[in-house]
């Protein structure tokens, strides 16, 4: 263990995990063999398997000869349990190289208690890391995972409506631009992941984070899914602090606000800009604004205002044929408007649209957490 014996679990963890991204994996557990229904990023980047080769594949297809039985073992047991559990064991990359793969799987249940599938966090650690960790105390052992459980309770509800969302289009075939936006939901879940391990946040202790950072990556990486590279995202941010469960909801919805405007603020134009602030307005009141020099919205819109239920949206996606468009059509609210004006409730804010014909500004004013 030369060159990590003079350091502390929590310095060990900490370096883990800054080279190692934390992957994310979603499960189906009612499908016979309990398939994958998504792989993020880092999971690409990990395990060098695209996501067409992992989505519809059992997790066990990354085990190989040297994986010792007993963690697998511990693996079924935990998914029999139906509990949230932890195991690290040897998994295979797409090249053939062995990785030592620490696994936290929780369970995501919907509004009746059913599990309706299961969640993974997983990050590449060294070998001789987790032979420390099997071998020291459990207190050392647990130091990243107890963060990890942290983690995933204070996001749970987010996660099942993206799970959600999932099982809406797993019954039927949909158009790229409905999986591309389911897509990009969970990655704004993982960058808030990867936010917090980045900035070293100690959530069962702190429960509370600075998100300038957060917004700008998520922004960031919404200007890289656009492609095109000429509508210039740009973010300023006052240094607020606020909750883990709260940031989530703010940046679920800086997605949806900054896809929306990057979809159809500027289809007649090659290029344009779009500012994102977070203000704080004192006395715990925040300003999350979100404006593009756009085209504006269309006449009679009244986006996202008049957007179906989440629920209403899971019973038409179950009930219509053809292929599943979440998008929305005929300036009629998607997904995203249900998405934009569910969490604006949750965060009990005052919504406000403007459009002149010269571009778009969202506004919600809410109340930080306490």
């Amino acid at each position: 263990m030369t060159g990590l014996s003079q350091e502390s679990p929590e310095s060990i963890v900490g370096t883990a995990v800054k080279f190692s991204p934390l992957s994310i994996v979603l499960t189906d557990p009612r499908i016979e063999d309990e398939p994958i229904t998504y792989v993020n990023d880092a999971f690409v980047r990990t395990t060098q398997y695209s996501r067409q080769s992992a989505v519809g594949r059992n997790c066990r297809f990354l085990q190989g000869e040297d994986t010792d039985p007993d963690d697998v073992r511990r693996l079924r047991e935990g998914l029999k349990s139906g509990e949230q559990f932890e195991v690290t064991l040897l998994n295979y990359k797409a090249d053939g190289t062995p990785f030592m793969n620490q696994l936290l799987i929780s369970p995501v249940h919907d509004e009746s208690g059913a599990m309706i599938a299961r969640f993974g966090l997983q990050r590449e650690v060294d070998r001789d890391l987790a032979r420390a960790a099997s071998e020291n105390t459990v207190r050392h052992r647990d130091s990243a995972v107890s963060m990890l459980r942290e983690l995933q309770h204070r996001v749970k509800n987010h996660l099942a409506m993206v799970v959600s969302m999932i099982r809406m289009q797993a019954r039927r075939e949909v158009t790229t631009d409905s999986f591309q936006a389911l897509s990009r939901r969970i990655e704004a879940l993982a960058l808030l992941y990867d936010e917090l391990f980045k900035l070293n946040v100690n959530v069962e202790r702190d429960s509370r984070i600075q998100v300038d950072g957060y917004l700008k990556r998520i922004s960031e990486v919404l200007s890289g899914i656009d492609g095109r590279g000429t509508v210039k995202v740009r973010v300023t941010s006052d240094p607020i602090v606020m909750s883990v469960d709260q940031a989530a909801r703010v940046g679920l919805l800086l997605s949806e606000l900054v896809t929306n405007a990057m979809e159809h603020a500027f289809e007649a134009r090659d290029s344009g800009s779009i500012h994102v602030s977070l203000e704080d307005l004192g006395e715990d009141r925040l300003r999350l604004e979100v404006t593009d020099d756009g085209i504006g919205l269309p006449e009679g819109s009244n986006w996202p205002h008049g957007a179906d239920s989440l629920a209403k949206q899971r019973r038409k996606a179950e009930g219509d044929n053809g292929k599943l468009d979440t998008t929305g059509a005929n300036h009629q609210p998607g997904v995203g408007g249900s998405i934009v004006v569910s969490l604006a409730r949750s965060l009990d804010a005052e919504l406000a649209i403007n459009s002149t014909g010269e571009g778009t500004r969202v506004s919600l004013d809410f109340t930080r957490e306490t």
